[in-house]
């Protein structure tokens, strides 16, 4: 029995409100489930470039996922995601429906990105369900659901459905292929719309299984299409490397403008590329140009964790798993963006410590020597490498600094705060003319005076990460995750998990004491555990 239907029996006590409906969506012989709720709101102007702004105000919207362990639903869900809108009278909740049959993996909302992909000027959200039963054939092999936006927010009796037996998306639900289990958006060829790159990172090539596979859906003026879809997968020959069992391909995705031409370019991330094959590191990322037709078939460069050792400073660090989380960015502000790579399970002496590898935009692509590997022990940063700490567990970049220099967010899931073990931190590493550097970098965790509450065992702060356009004006800001949080009124060990936000300022990340949790998302009908397990934004790694 899954672990949502054991927790489906735990008291739903929620505040007073007026009652709201659950409504079912189906595509494809797919269910979707949706609930609205009116809020009372003030509407908000902001201004400066934003990333998950559904109801088009200049300001973002935040929408993270958790677990519905109490709900009274139409259909046992796989995950909730909420959307808390800075303008919109309302929170939104999508939650994918479990057949009865199911044990699930709660895997609704494990990939997300959003973009504006019919080119209206709203972003639409893009919500992966890797373990989505296709009806085709009854295998858990996937999917994913693109909810548009407007001035009114999403709009879910617009949502398109796809997975991999939709027409024109290339290859064959199989079980436990992983489709959509990471996502990323951004405008691949150049035509105003923005595209979605969708791994399936489980998927077989042949009979090498979980060699993994990246599908690329083009945008259009009626939303994402299958027509002319991309397969891409390490047995081609414009793609470096070869098709292995359990490469992982796809595991995590980036989308972001690497060289000056018009296309966004797209970062590919293989974090079992390697493994056990070498005491020099592991992991693969690929990164793949953009053009006019989309991925391009030439001038792909890749480089390995084994690759880097050089970079490290010390043969006892090691970049295990290079790849298992993405971003891209501008950090030096010539105009090239720099990918920027996370090994939260590099040893550094100690197995877990992590590392981010920042590889130099060039117009040639990726090279194993320009690259700069920061870890919790480069002077500056923050903490000590420690054993578990999975430095770079996420990652998320832009400016904060309003300096025209993205920084980087770094999540740090598992730092221990004295013996309290998993509380979790993050760290703000600053752009610069040289690079990313650790001088000037801030930490942040929840013995902070001004961030409320207190550093406990498993809160996983940094577990999640996003730099969005949270408060309208200014440089852009940060949303921090703490999905193992507990609060007043939960049941011990069903936490439900919070949200921080830190503001960007020309100093760097300015801490509130505003946060919001997944109790005080509750409704007549959910209250969603282990919140901000996922934030929608440029961020991508499968979770930790």
């Amino acid at each position: 029995m899954s672990i949502l239907a054991v927790t489906a029996g735990l008291a739903l006590s929620v505040p007073a409100r007026a009652a709201s409906e659950v409504r079912t969506i189906t595509r494809d012989g797919v269910t979707l489930m949706y609930e609205r709720v009116t809020k009372p709101t003030t509407p908000r102007h902001g201004t400066g470039a934003t990333r998950s702004d559904f109801d088009g105000d200049g300001i973002d919207d935040i929408a993270a996922t958790g677990q519905p362990m109490s709900y009274d639903l139409p259909g046992n869900p796989t995950g909730v995601l909420a959307v808390r809108y800075s303008s919109a009278p309302q929170v939104d909740y999508f939650l994918g429906v479990l057949p009865p049959t199911d044990g699930g993996c709660g895997c609704f909302g494990d990939g997300q990105a959003t973009g504006d992909f019919n080119g209206d000027g709203y972003d639409d959200l893009a919500i992966g369900d890797s373990d989505e039963r296709d009806p085709r054939n009854g295998a858990n092999a996937g999917g994913l659901w693109v909810i548009p936006g407007s001035a009114a927010g999403l709009v879910v009796d617009s949502a398109q459905h796809f997975n991999q037996s939709s027409s024109g998306v290339p290859g064959d639900s199989e079980q436990d292929d992983k489709f959509g289990g990471t996502l990323a958006a951004g405008d691949l060829n150049g035509d105003g719309r923005d595209d979605l790159a969708v791994g399936a990172w489980n998927e077989a090539i042949g009979s090498t299984v979980s060699a993994g596979t990246v599908t690329v859906l083009f945008g259009s003026a009626s939303g994402l299409t299958g027509a002319n879809a991309q397969y891409l997968h390490q047995n081609q020959a414009a793609v470096p490397g070869a098709a292995e069992r359990n490469d992982n391909f796809g595991m995590s995705l980036a989308i972001g403008k690497v060289n000056k031409d018009r296309y966004a370019d797209l970062v590919i991330g293989a974090p079992h590329e390697n493994d056990g094959q070498s005491w020099n590191g592991s992991g693969m990322v690929t990164l793949m140009w953009g053009s006019a037709g989309g991925v391009s078939s030439t001038g792909a460069t890749a480089v390995t964790g084994g690759e880097i050792l050089w970079a490290t400073g010390s043969p006892n660090t090691v970049a295990w798993y290079l790849g298992s989380s993405l971003a891209v960015g501008d950090v030096n502000g010539d105009g090239y963006g720099d990918v920027i790579v996370g090994a939260p399970q590099a040893q550094g002496p100690d197995i877990n410590s992590g590392l981010v590898a920042v590889f130099t935009g060039r117009s040639g692509g990726l090279y194993n020597r320009a690259v700069r590997v920061i870890t919790q022990a480069t002077a500056g940063v923050p903490g000590a490498p420690e054993g578990g700490d999975l430095f770079g567990g996420a990652l998320a970049a832009g400016d904060v600094t309003g300096d025209g220099k993205a920084d980087v967010l770094v999540g740090v899931p598992g730092e221990a705060l004295g013996s309290t073990t998993e509380s979790g931190m993050i760290t703000l590493l600053k752009g610069s003319a040289g690079g990313l550097i650790g001088t000037g970098s801030q930490g942040f965790d929840e013995s902070n005076s001004v961030i409320p509450g207190a550093p406990e065992r498993g809160d996983r702060f940094g577990a999640s990460v996003a730099v969005l356009n949270y408060n309208g004006t200014g440089p852009l800001d940060a949303v921090v995750a703490a999905p193992g949080e507990e609060v007043p009124g939960d049941q011990a060990g069903y936490p439900s998990g919070l949200m921080t936000p830190l503001l960007g300022s020309s100093g760097g990340l300015v801490p509130q004491s505003a946060q919001w949790t997944g109790a005080t998302l509750r409704t007549d009908h959910l209250w969603p555990k282990s919140y901000g397990t996922r934030i929608a934004g440029p961020q991508s790694s499968y979770g930790y």
